[in-house]
Order: C-alpha cells, then structure tokens, then sequence
C-alpha cells in the first residue's frame, strides 16, 4: 500500500514538472539566433516583425535606444512603429523631433507620444513613441551609417552609430528587408 502511494505521488510530482515546463514555452514567435529580431505570425496580415533595440552613442556618453515593430504581408506599404528611449542626463518629456539619415535617405519624427521617464543609475530612460513610414525605415536599413539629430529646447544633439549597431543593422537588413 506505502509502495502504490508513493508511485502515485512520484507520478503526479513528474506529470506537474512536465506540464510546467510546457507552460514556461512562449508561443507564436520564431526567435532568431543572434536575437535582433523577433517574428510573429499575425494570420491574414501577414507577419509582424519586432527589431530589438539599436543602440546609438554622442560624445556625452549618453545613448539612444530605438525598437521598431511593423507588419507585413507581401509588400512594405505600412507605418512602423518606433519606440525611442533617450538615456540623458538631463530628464525632459517633449521633444521637439528626431532626424535619422544615412547617405541614401532622411526621416524626421515629430509628434513622439511621451510614455514615461525613469531613472537608469546616473541617467534618465525617457521613453517615447511614434508612428514612422515604413517605406522610409526600410530605406534607413540599406545603408548602416546613420546620424542621428535630437532637436529639444532649441538645442540640437547629434547621435552616431558604433560598430557594433552598423553591423546589427547590416544584418537585419540581409535577414529582413532584403525580403520584401
């Protein structure tokens, strides 16, 4: 009797471990090996793709993080959208837009949506939204060498892109927008 009760509790320990870990498995995205991206299948609309942060520097020490996520089924007809964290000294919450260009286009966001601010050691994290031209984002991927411009209280700063970003960004290009 002690021998059936003991099997009977092992049986169950085991069956809640393999139905836990189970539950731990996130479903419906296909993570790639070098972890830029994420993809996710959205049914008739296609596939929806999310561009892990790419991180820019100035000579401040301070960064810019930009996330992208968009749609798309056959062809890049859409927005995107950007989401943009700026690690200052200085906490603020309106900006007055962001210029990106490389030497094959220029994209100016205005009217980001300010989500929050919060305090990262010694810098601020303001976080902001906005929407962008997909057509545009995809034409800033053909190239790797992008500026940056942060125009805020009449002030301009300008960004620019480490090594380590220019080869993300080579990469996500071959691994997504050279499919469309």
């Amino acid at each position: 009797m002690r021998n059936f009760i003991l099997i009977k509790n092992l049986f169950i320990l085991g069956s809640l471990i393999i139905l836990s870990s189970c539950l731990s498995i996130k479903p419906g995205s296909v993570k790639t090996g070098n972890k830029l991206f994420e993809t996710f299948f959205v049914g008739e609309e296609g596939t929806q793709y999310f561009i892990k942060p790419l991180i820019f520097s100035n000579q401040l020490n301070e960064e810019i993080k930009l996330d992208i996520t968009f749609r798309c089924k056959n062809e890049v007809k859409d927005s995107a959208i950007i989401n943009i964290s700026f690690f200052s000294k200085e906490n603020f919450n309106i900006v007055d837009s962001l210029k990106i260009n490389n030497e094959s286009t220029d994209i100016v966001l205005k009217q980001m949506k300010y989500l929050f601010s919060e305090r990262d050691k010694e810098l601020f994290n303001c976080r902001f939204s906005v929407k962008g031209n997909l057509i545009d984002v995809k034409k800033l991927f053909n190239r790797s060498n992008w500026n940056l411009f942060l125009y805020k209280n009449g002030n301009t700063i300008n960004y620019k892109t480490p090594k380590t970003t220019k080869k993300k960004i080579d990469k996500i290009n071959y691994e997504i927008f050279s499919l469309f």
